[in-house]
């Protein structure tokens, strides 16, 4: 196992803390039996985890990161979830799925590749009439986000935000901590002396603009 994979799975038990927000939102959506799931922008895949082992249906994770895929195919063989996650390879841009081919579309942190207006837009017609849409995403310009929804068949379900404080306690000062050690102990690693700059610098920037470490999760039905 080599330091940056070593790190990439240490940064991924940070990222559970987290999880509970996951369940939260689930936990707002009606009883779906065998749900069927897309998880956009899944990266290494801790809330896809989280959503098979929550939802009991099957789930599909998209990103085109191969690195980041080939950890969560690792996880997924580990924890025995090869029956309900299946992962694929490609760009949000090139999503092709049939019409209402998923009961619920679930994207953390991913909606500002498109954009947060011109995502409800695109994705509407991969849900089953009915079907849920579940966003988190930064809170920057959240109002007109939420104003935007009304334009594009969907209604609010529930809204809730995560602050500065959840994001710095439960994320950023765990996560700083674990840079400072890795970059302590592999002084010579420079694959993974670049994440761990790129990974500083996100904390530093959010030190400098605490708004940049807010987010909000909208649960949206598709009418």
């Amino acid at each position: 196992m080599t330091p940056l994979y070593l790190y990439r799975i240490k940064k991924d038990h940070i990222r559970e803390n987290l999880n509970k927000y996951t369940r939260n939102a689930f936990k707002s959506l009606p009883k779906i039996e065998n749900p069927h799931i897309l998880d956009i922008g899944c990266g290494t895949g801790v809330p896809t985890i989280e959503l098979a082992q929550i939802s009991g249906g099957n789930v599909t994770g998209l990103d085109n990161d191969a690195a980041s895929l080939d950890l969560l195919q690792n996880k997924i063989e580990f924890l025995g979830l090869t029956k309900q996650i299946k992962i694929i390879n490609d760009s949000i841009f090139n999503m092709d799925f049939p019409e209402e081919s998923f009961d619920i579309i679930w994207a953390e942190g991913s909606v500002f590749v498109m954009g947060f207006e011109n995502s409800i837009k695109e994705w509407h017609h991969f849900l089953k009439s009915k079907g849920f849409l579940v966003i988190h995403d930064e809170d920057k310009k959240k109002n007109k986000k939420l104003e935007s929804i009304k334009k594009y068949s969907f209604k609010i379900i529930a809204q809730f935000d995560l602050s500065n404080r959840v994001w710095w306690k439960e994320y950023f000062i765990p996560l700083e901590k674990l840079v400072k050690e890795f970059r302590d102990k592999y002084t010579e690693d420079l694959e993974l002396i670049q994440e761990l700059n790129q990974d500083q610098n996100e904390i530093d920037k959010c030190r400098l603009d605490p708004q940049r470490a807010c987010s909000f999760v909208v649960i949206l039905q598709k009418v």
